[in-house]
């Protein structure tokens, strides 16, 4: 366990920290019961000095009953780190994220910047089992999903809702397409949101639900130039 103490912490506290930076290094899921595991605490007592970091502004944590409650560091956290020489990996992409931007300037002002984003999981609710789907062809342009984007889908055991963009395996083809999922009584409807594509209607018996859609990953030059596949 590191004993070394960060400025303005106490012990504990900063040994909580400088794991939650190791775990997001090794890129790493950060969780109550991996930190109690890794730094041999009791998970009440990890719990009690996550509450005091996130009260800190070092981290963002999500305290409610699940175990596996969202926990990583704040930019706060990151400079704290940086500053007693935990810097982050060498090469490490960080893009700002930005709150608002005023028409027409050149420049992005530091008054508008909200964090910054290294990872996906700092944009998006990821889950371990969650997976990128490459897309192809132009069926969910309507939804801003184009051709040569990434898609994030969560693996799932039960029936989508109602509504829900779900990836599914169609009767007698061993490929997966995404539409979006209408249950009515014994049958399914795959709608696409490009109205040249037709729904289609299968027994909801016969459609094999594969996950559904977590967030989306675009790209600016996939719609500039179009369809790149079928």
């Amino acid at each position: 366990m590191n004993e070394e103490r960060l400025q303005g912490l106490t012990l504990r506290q900063s040994t909580v920290l400088l794991e939650i930076a190791q775990l997001e290094r090794r890129e790493e899921a950060v969780t109550t019961p991996t930190l109690s595991a890794n730094l041999g605490l009791q998970r009440q007592h990890v719990r009690t000095y996550l509450l005091a970091l996130r009260d800190a502004g070092l981290i963002l944590y999500s305290a409610g009953e699940r175990q596996n409650a969202s926990i990583r560091l704040s930019e706060a956290g990151r400079g704290l780190l940086e500053r007693s020489g935990h810097a982050p990996r060498t090469g490490e992409l960080r893009l700002p994220i930005v709150g608002e931007v005023a028409a027409g300037r050149p420049t992005v002002a530091q008054e508008y910047l909200e964090g910054y984003a290294t990872r996906l999981s700092d944009l998006l609710d990821l889950r371990e089992g969650d997976f990128l789907l490459h897309i192809r062809g132009e069926s969910m342009t309507g939804i801003g999903i184009y051709p040569g984007d990434y898609v994030v889908i969560r693996p799932q055991g039960d029936e989508p809702h109602s509504g829900e963009i779900a990836l599914v395996l169609l009767p007698g083809d061993s490929s997966g397409t995404l539409k979006r999922w209408k249950r009515h009584n014994g049958t399914v409807t795959l709608s696409s949101e490009n109205p040249i594509y037709a729904p289609m209607t299968y027994p909801t018996s016969e459609v094999q639900v594969q996950g559904c859609l977590v967030g989306i990953i675009g790209s600016g030059k996939t719609r500039k130039n179009g369809s790149n596949g079928g």
